[in-house]
């Protein structure tokens, strides 16, 4: 009877283990415009990556254009501090493609910005996201909207 309920508790403790490492591998976050069109980003903790999805065209704040579709999102900054968001697709022929660098405001935060990696705003017509580092604690955002064909937009 003693070895049934130590395997059983064995048994829960490992499977308690393993709920908690497959929900900690995958954080997404999603911003849903009226029209009920969406952009979603998945961050993988196994692999510390963001991949952002589309289904429909979107234009940043600063103009610039972002296609429908599947990106790898990296976080990029320069010698002056500046933040910039890279998008990467791969091609049919399997190599990749970026999208012009994407400027990110930032704002450093006294107290520590949780262990959320990435959310959304959703205001009006636009999605702001937040991409968070907990090293810093600095919030990176960038703005994106449905394209509007009034507006003009950089490639």
């Amino acid at each position: 009877m003693k070895a049934k309920t130590l395997l059983a508790l064995v048994f829960l403790l490992t499977l308690g283990a393993a709920a908690q490492d497959a929900s900690g591998r995958l954080t997404q976050a999603e911003c849903k415009f009226s029209d009920g069109n969406k952009i979603t980003v998945t961050y993988s903790t196994e692999r510390k990556n963001y991949l952002f999805s589309t289904d429909e065209n979107l234009v940043t704040v600063k103009g610039i254009r972002v296609p429908a579709g599947g990106y790898t999102i990296v976080r990029a900054w320069d010698r002056d501090d500046q933040y910039f968001l890279i998008m990467r697709a791969k091609t049919e022929t399997g190599q990749t493609t970026d999208l012009p660098r994407m400027p990110l405001s930032a704002s450093r935060s006294a107290s520590p910005l949780g262990n959320f990696p990435v959310s959304f705003d959703h205001t009006g017509g636009s999605c702001t996201m937040h991409l968070a580092s907990e090293k810093s604690n600095t919030l990176l955002s960038l703005e994106f909207t449905e394209k509007n064909t009034d507006l003009p937009a950089l490639p």
